[in-house]
């Protein structure tokens, strides 16, 4: 079966967006390097080609594994966030630590949580340091981003993804992943940002921390890659129970309401016929 993003308004634009949907994925990696000017060496890899062959073994089994029409109040969930040293994937900037959460029929499972700090290999600007507290001296001698990767695919497994702002976090991991081999990540992705646009339309602005106080979550560790997942976790379990009451209960039926709230809003952006 091929995979399917239900969440096409947002994934599929960020996989043509990321430079990874060409038809020729041979050709991948010298486009890559062609367009973010990286040194795709296996030296400077540190990844081998055994490691290889399994995040592509392991990302293709996603195709199969996707159950569509699971009651969301029952899958399991991965809540992610990543800090990185600026806003610009495409330009340079890295991650500098990724984290996430694992929700297990409706239970945030802490005890079960992924967290590492990343080495970006550049300098971290003194506003990424003030934002998420993370110093250059900090990232001295972790693993790299590549040689994390491996790590979380197994973390996350065949679940659900869900993050908010979805394509900048995505952004950065597809392009790590565009360095090794002619994959994407290809789990299902939900972003709380649009999700909760869609089901909840009286809010002005969409922005984390407003999410967090609209259902009165205590805002804790704010900015750091683990706290923002654990925060963004509970603000889930709550838009769960909105799109249960809505009767939204599986991927595909959450398929449907996101293009047809997409449809509406653009119908109404439309000039009026004359």
């Amino acid at each position: 079966m091929q995979v399917r993003y239900f969440y096409e308004i947002d994934c599929v634009n960020l996989n043509r967006k990321a430079r990874l949907y060409y038809p020729f994925h041979h050709r991948l990696a010298d486009l890559v390097q062609k367009v973010f000017s990286v040194n795709l060496n296996r030296e400077n890899l540190q990844v081998n080609k055994e490691n290889i062959g399994k995040i592509i073994y392991k990302i293709n089994t996603v195709r199969e594994q996707t159950d569509w029409e699971q009651n969301l109040l029952n899958a399991s969930f991965v809540i992610f966030d990543s800090e990185t040293t600026g806003l610009m994937p495409f330009k340079g900037d890295k991650v500098i630590s990724l984290a996430g959460v694992i929700i297990e029929e409706g239970v945030i499972k802490t005890e079960n949580t992924f967290d590492k700090l990343i080495n970006p290999l550049r300098s971290i600007p003194p506003r990424s340091t003030d934002i998420t507290g993370i110093t250059n001296s900090m990232v001295t001698g972790m693993p790299t981003l590549l040689q994390v990767l491996p790590e979380f695919l197994d973390f996350i497994e065949n679940r659900i993804l869900v993050a908010h702002f979805a394509p900048f976090d995505l952004a950065f991991l597809n392009i790590e992943l565009g360095r090794l081999a002619p994959v994407r990540i290809l789990n299902p992705v939900i972003d709380t940002y649009l999700l909760a646009q869609s089901i909840l339309p009286d809010m002005i602005e969409y922005s984390l921390e407003s999410l967090l106080k609209r259902f009165g979550i205590k805002i804790k560790e704010r900015h750091t890659a683990l706290g923002d997942s654990l925060m963004t976790a509970q603000l889930f379990l709550k838009l769960l129970d909105i799109m249960a009451k809505k009767e939204i209960c599986t991927l595909n039926q959450l398929c449907r309401f996101l293009v047809r709230q997409r449809d509406m809003a653009h119908s109404l952006t439309l000039p009026e016929q004359r």
